[in-house]
């Protein structure tokens, strides 16, 4: 995200090159378009590796070392401000707009990213960098500057040790010590893309924040500024349509690259490299390519490392406000995030790349620019911190007191819950009067997104190898219960687990990201096929009594006919099998609508019931079509009068845009699932 440019040889193509990285990034987070947006970081990588190690190539060259604290000077000068104002600022407004679970997230992960350690602590909770849907922390982006950031840290030393070598080698002439030290950047940028190809096919969503998954991208950088010498004669003659080729090449890899298989490596390869060409063909001599060397495109390349900072906190917490994909979100979010970087830029970054810190003892005080800077922001933050806290206040005094969850009386002969609370507020038998009694919500609108009870302790993230987990009664006569699907099928776990010891269900997950029950005729292209394989065998084997599945509607990945097989399969063998039609589908405003209204959403959120169901729900009508399987439909649970409220018997029903249930929900909703279930066994026991 950020380079040096205090320096000779200033290279416009560059800040050209920086602009077109964070518009991709920008557009895509804001604007959803272009889809593969997010590969501007890897050009990031690459121009960092460049500009970096060029830097302290040239000043070993001339003096035959290099001043650690000089460069970590500048770099604390570069980075330190603007990154630190973005994060406290960042972390205040979470305070007064997010519910106070996700908060103590959100500060956990400022506390990361101040550390640099942002990228070990998103891998290690199994962020899904492509999944935004899914509540994500408006500092998720800072995975990037921390892997830059570590990367600071340890390739001086490692390039001083290499230069040092190779001058105990081959002496001092400029060109074999860059060869020498090519070779080992070489070998080292090998290892880490061979690594990150492993990592991608085993782990990818650790693959995507990783150091060493990411070290030959900044290696890609430093290899052409070693590189230098001879590329500025072997390419003198075409250094414009190289420009235009890399350029062409990044510009596609953000259209084409998707979130899919393969990513970072190999699929990474296509953005690195093209970074590379339009690298290379700056070297020695002015590029004649207008589309880098513009006035716009090098403004945006000098704000860009604030443009960066800015735009995912904006994306975030814009959604308390507006609905993502809506032309005002996109608008609004844009111009914020452009407004606040070159703001920043210009009372924050340039004074502090000017200021006299550190320089000598009585080299104390500020430049005018940055003094002034200092009030302003110290004047700015003031009055953000009274109004986070203002906003706290009234939202703590209006909020009506928190909501009890119901007993639910699972023995009883309706197996129903015995008040208005959740579900039962839509169980005819209860007569409740109105779907909500008074501005009260459990969980609490922004709190929803994490209120999950467990349901993906075992859970396969994508790519993920299968995991497993058992729950329930231990008695032997337990009925066998297999709990097979993706997230949606996740999400019913807390709506069984209550009810499982008085109906004597011992449940087995087998649950995991695009793992919609089929038979995958490729297994190792299939999305999730490894562990589709192993579930229908686990299934075929007569280890259960009951099979109960679910999956998303509308996923364009799978029809009725990819699911009839392994329906049929499982039949065969004599094991019942009960499909859970998917719930109805929120529209992204009823789930935003809960967050932005908070304890008056109760009436007004919703989705109507055409958009709710318009799309298929292919496992549930492959379940229609094979004798012997039966179709659970709660439909009438979800949806009233033409409408599918957000919030029903005071109980937020979405925790998120992508029709996951909160873990509430499922509590009130599982005795009806359950009974449901015991009668469709009744039946098939009867028949």
């Amino acid at each position: 995200m950020q380079g040096e440019t205090e320096r000779p040889g200033f290279r416009p193509d560059v800040q050209g090159l920086r602009a077109v990285a964070v518009v991709a990034v920008v557009a895509d987070h804001l604007a959803g378009r272009p889809a593969g947006g997010f590969v501007g970081v890897d050009v990031f990588f690459v121009i960092s590796g460049f500009l970096i190690t060029g830097l302290l190539l040239r000043e070993y060259e001339i003096s035959r070392s290099i001043s650690f604290t000089r460069f970590y000077v500048r770099r604390i000068k570069r980075i330190l401000p603007a990154a630190s104002f973005v994060l406290l600022v960042t972390v205040c407004v979470s305070f007064a707009l997010v519910g106070s679970v996700r908060f103590v997230d959100i500060c956990k992960d400022a506390v990361a990213s101040s550390a640099f350690l942002a990228n070990w602590r998103f891998a290690q909770k199994g962020t899904d960098y492509f999944q935004q849907e899914m509540a994500a922390s408006p500092l998720q982006h800072y995975w990037s500057l921390a892997v830059e950031e570590q990367f600071y840290l340890a390739w001086p030393w490692v390039l001083l040790g290499l230069l040092v070598l190779a001058h105990r080698r081959v002496g001092w002439r400029h060109e074999h010590l860059r060869l020498v030290a090519g070779v080992a950047i070489a070998v080292i940028s090998a290892a880490s893309f061979g690594w990150a190809v492993i990592e991608t096919g085993s782990h990818p969503t650790w693959a995507y924040f990783s150091t060493a998954s990411r070290a030959w991208e900044l290696g890609a950088g430093a290899l052409v500024a070693i590189a230098s010498p001879w590329l500025a004669v072997g390419l003198r003659a075409v250094r414009s349509v190289l420009s235009l080729l890399g350029l062409a090449g990044i510009v596609v890899s953000a259209a084409i690259v998707t979130a899919g298989q393969g990513f970072p490596a190999p699929m990474a390869l296509v953005p690195v490299a093209s970074t590379a060409l339009v690298l290379a063909a700056g070297v020695g001599g002015t590029v004649a390519n207008p589309l880098l060397t513009n006035r716009t495109a090098r403004y945006v390349g000098e704000i860009s490392y604030s443009l960066y900072l800015w735009h995912f906190p904006v994306a975030v917490l814009l959604l308390t406000a507006l609905a993502k994909g809506s032309w005002a979100y996109s608008v609004a979010g844009i111009v914020l995030t452009f407004v606040l970087s070159a703001m920043t830029y210009r009372y924050l970054e340039q004074p502090a790349r000017r200021a006299a810190w550190f320089h000598s003892p009585g080299a104390r005080r500020l430049p005018r620019p940055a003094k002034g800077w200092r009030h302003a922001a110290t004047a700015t933050v003031a009055v953000l911190l009274l109004g986070v806290v203002g906003s706290a206040w009234v939202r703590a005094v209006a909020a009506p007191p928190a909501l009890a969850a119901p007993v639910v009386l699972a023995g009883n002969t309706a197996g129903r819950p015995t008040d208005c609370f959740g579900a039962a507020a839509l169980d005819p038998a209860h007569h409740c009067d109105q779907i909500n009694d008074g501005p009260s919500l459990a969980p609490y609108g922004p709190d929803a997104p994490f209120d999950t009870e467990g349901a993906y302790d075992c859970y396969a993230a994508a790519g993920e190898p299968l995991e497993t987990c058992v729950y329930g009664s231990r008695d032997a006569g337990a009925l066998r219960v297999a709990l097979v699907g993706d997230s949606h099928a996740a999400a019913m776990l807390p709506m069984v687990r209550a009810q499982l010891e008085d109906a004597n269900w011992r449940v087995e997950t087998f649950v995991g990201n695009g793992c919609r029950w089929y038979v995958p005729e490729d297994p190792e292209r299939a999305r999730c096929g490894r562990n589709l394989v192993q579930i229908q065998h686990a299934l075929s084997s007569g280890r259960f009594d009951l099979v109960v599945a679910a999956a998303s509607r509308g996923v364009a990945a799978t029809t009725a006919a990819d699911h009839v097989a392994a329906i049929e399969q499982v039949v065969a063998a004599g094991t019942a099998v009960v499909i859970v039609a998917d719930n109805p589908d929120p529209s992204p405003d009823a789930v935003d609508c809960v967050t932005r209204l908070g304890f008056e959403a109760t009436d007004p959120c919703g989705t109507p019931v055409e958009v709710a169901l318009r799309a298929d729900d292919p496992l549930a009508e492959a379940a229609r079509r094979v004798p012997g399987a039966a179709v659970v439909d709660l439909t009438s649970f979800y949806c009233v009068e033409g409408r599918c409220p957000s919030v029903v018997g005071n109980v937020v029903v979405y925790r998120d845009t992508a029709g996951h249930v909160t873990a509430t929900w499922a509590r009130t909703l599982g005795p009806y699932l359950v009974q449901a279930i015991q009668d469709v066994m009744g039946s098939r026991s009867a028949g």
